[in-house]
């Protein structure tokens, strides 16, 4: 799962950090940020559920695709 966070539209409003602190936090100036880049699986919906929660429609998450194996 990789985690992003658009800084030019997120609004500061602290829905991340407060749905998912083990995942998210602010700068400074307020705006979200991912900090904690690898969760853990157990994880994985509360990430979910702030993306739609997000009011500045910031945060995005895209599933990363498993390293092709050997081929044979």
């Amino acid at each position: 799962m990789e985690i992003r966070i658009d800084r030019d539209k997120c609004v500061s409003g602290g829905v991340c950090a407060m749905f998912a602190p083990q995942v998210f936090d602010q700068d400074d100036e307020g705006v979200g940020v991912v900090d904690n880049a690898a969760p853990a699986a157990a994880l994985a919906a509360a990430v979910r559920s702030v993306v739609w929660r997000c009011p500045g429609h910031a945060i995005s998450v895209h599933d990363r695709e498993p390293a092709p194996g050997p081929h044979r």
